[in-house]
């Protein structure tokens, strides 16, 4: 095989990963927003599985910078990002990367908007339940003390001689 022919193959395969990322991401959108609904609707079950799911996600993008890595190194090129490296691409290929880039933009726009709903739903329901967890422990039971200020059995009394001081 000739050094043209494996460049262009491992270019394409490298268009082919990230069309497969851009697609995995796609996948997430839902997941999120149901994950978004179950938080909303107090649906632990549902909730659970929408996060199994967010982590197989996780797994299989995990290796994104390696692979990335992998391809620039195989193609010859030393770029930071991605977009530097389609800059260093024969024009055709290069407008083929931006067009790709250019899908990626407008998915991970929607992850990280209902990822960020997500967190904070979540991060607002946490709040609401620490509170409310936190109410009975600050409200101490109402004591009854006689005049040498040791404690009376409550049960003596009826509420309404009882006074908060």
């Amino acid at each position: 095989m000739t050094d043209k022919t494996q460049y262009k193959k491992t270019l394409e395969q490298f268009l082919e990963y990230l069309s497969d990322i851009i697609q995995l991401y796609r996948s997430a959108v839902p997941i999120l927003k149901e994950e978004l609904d179950s938080i909303v609707r107090d649906d632990i079950d549902s909730l659970n599985e929408s996060l199994k799911c967010q982590q197989a996600l996780f797994l299989k993008t995990k290796s994104f910078d390696e692979q990335t890595g992998f391809f620039l190194s195989a193609l010859g090129i030393k770029a930071e990002n991605l977009t530097e490296m389609a800059r260093q691409l024969p024009a055709k290929d290069g407008l083929r990367f931006f067009n790709l880039l250019g899908e990626f933009e407008p998915v991970m726009a929607e992850v990280n908007y209902y990822r960020d709903k997500c967190r904070m739903l979540l991060q607002n329901k946490l709040y609401t339940i620490g509170k409310a967890l936190s109410k009975p422990a600050d409200q101490k039971d109402n004591i009854t003390y006689n005049q040498n200020a040791s404690e009376i059995n409550a049960a003596l009394f009826p509420k309404s001689f009882e006074t908060k001081i």
